[in-house]
């Protein structure tokens, strides 16, 4: 996926913000944030293939 660089102005929440840079070891506000929305992403997509697999019936749920 090519990335779309954009200045841009947010009110965030600075204890979110620097909880989220301690998780990911980052260095600076923008990868914290850039990294925290990576991770939303891949975990969406990790739901969907998981529920497409249930709904074709290949994988069974234990536990939800």
């Amino acid at each position: 996926m090519k990335a779309t660089i954009r200045k841009k102005t947010y009110n965030l929440d600075a204890e979110m913000i620097e909880k989220v840079r301690r998780l990911f070891n980052a260095k600076t506000d923008t990868e914290a944030i850039r990294a925290a929305l990576r991770k939303a992403v891949e975990d969406r997509e990790i739901q969907e293939s998981l529920d497409a697999l249930l709904r074709e019936g290949r994988f069974r749920t234990i536990y939800r």
